[in-house]
């Protein structure tokens, strides 16, 4: 078994604590993607399981073994991390196999599990090249061949394309999400800033903010139901629009928001510590009104014609700019007045006092 069990994990540095008891447990053969704000602890929750941090107070496990004392060696671990880390003077061959024959396995076993990892990774034909003949995304792949050799139970990936241009980014991941589909039976645990990393690669993911998981979940339940305002802004590009409401009604659930009435959905009930929350929509999430009733208006301060989608920026009078994603198509200019709604399915309640997620039994879509 190679699933990892996390309980009351902490991590103080002196008096100050990063890791404020962190409970999580990753099954076998999953992948599993941390994100978060940069000092959340992502990464040092990473190096906590993979023993280059020492756990201040907690277990974390490895199948059915209690890793805290035990080497990073000795736990069927491999880390892919974010600068290659090789040796410029040996070949791609000589820095995959290195590991392997620091382990005194002979140099034929050497040779099938490097040429096996090559042929998984496209690297056959630059088994002879060095590093420095390589291009960042090639060196990258180099680095995970190095960590698939070792045949370990549990991957980890520390901000592995982060080095790497936008174009190499994309091609690595591919690469990435083909080796993970090659090797079903391999625990992985990645982190990563870039959300499209998380959304493409991930099984579930850890959203960490100071130290504490806020939700852990599928990349799409994450998106469509956020269980608080942090998790609401960090998931999704651009952030989701947040606006100030109040509870006119909370079933049938019916907000007031800046001089409109908003009927939410017949089965959802509105559970809030007081009259105040707030409204999240996103911005793909919103339209042009036409002849439906609108959600909210403003005027157009900036417009981003991006080919495919359009981005507008509309003032509300409420400080922060409307971010509306819309048709490529879409004509609209600078100054113009506009109309935006939203499907009521879509919509999102958040309680004021403290972010939690406030509107319940809503159904996904109308269907």
């Amino acid at each position: 078994m190679s699933d990892v069990t996390i309980k009351g994990a902490r991590k103080s540095y002196a008096s100050m604590e990063v890791l404020h008891g962190i409970d999580l447990h990753i099954k076998s053969g999953e992948f599993v993607v941390f994100v978060g704000p940069s000092g959340c602890g992502k990464s040092t929750l990473l190096r906590m399981i993979a023993g280059l941090e020492e756990i201040s107070d907690g277990t974390i496990a490895i199948g059915d073994t209690v890793v805290n004392n035990v080497a990073p060696a000795k736990r069927g671990i491999a880390m892919v991390f974010q600068n290659y880390a090789l040796y410029p003077h040996m070949t791609v061959s000589d820095n995959m196999g290195f590991g392997l024959k620091i382990a005194g396995l002979s140099k034929s076993e050497r040779d099938i599990r490097v040429r096996k990892a090559a042929a998984m990774l496209q690297l056959t034909d630059y088994l002879e090249r060095l590093p420095r003949q390589l291009s960042g995304g090639q060196r990258q792949r180099v680095a995970i061949g190095r960590a698939i050799v070792r045949d370990p139970k549990v991957f980890l990936f520390d901000e592995p394309l982060s080095n790497l241009d936008a174009a190499l980014r994309v091609a690595t991941r591919i690469e990435i999400a083909r080796l993970k589909e090659s090797l079903p039976g391999t625990t992985m645990v990645y982190v990563t800033h870039d959300q499209v990393e998380a959304m493409t690669l991930a099984d579930r993911i850890v959203v960490l903010n100071g130290g504490r998981i806020e939700q852990v979940g599928s990349p799409l339940e994450l998106y469509d139901r956020p269980a608080n305002l942090f998790v609401a802004r960090f998931i999704g590009s651009p952030a989701m629009n947040i606006v100030d409401a109040e509870i006119l009604s909370q079933q049938p659930a019916r907000l007031g928001v800046r001089g409109t009435t908003i009927d939410l959905p017949p089965d959802a009930e509105v559970r809030a510590q007081g009259t105040a929350v707030k409204l999240g929509v996103r911005p793909e999430d919103l339209r042009l009104a036409g002849s439906d009733v609108p959600l909210l208006s403003g005027t157009v301060s900036l417009v981003e014609h991006l080919g495919e989608v359009t981005i507008a920026y509309v003032d509300i009078g409420a400080g922060e700019p409307l971010v509306a994603k819309l048709d490529g198509a879409s004509k609209i200019v600078r100054g113009e007045t506009i109309h935006l709604t939203a499907d009521r399915y879509k919509l999102h309640v958040f309680d004021a006092a403290n972010g939690s997620a406030c509107l319940t039994a809503r159904l996904a879509s109308a269907a």
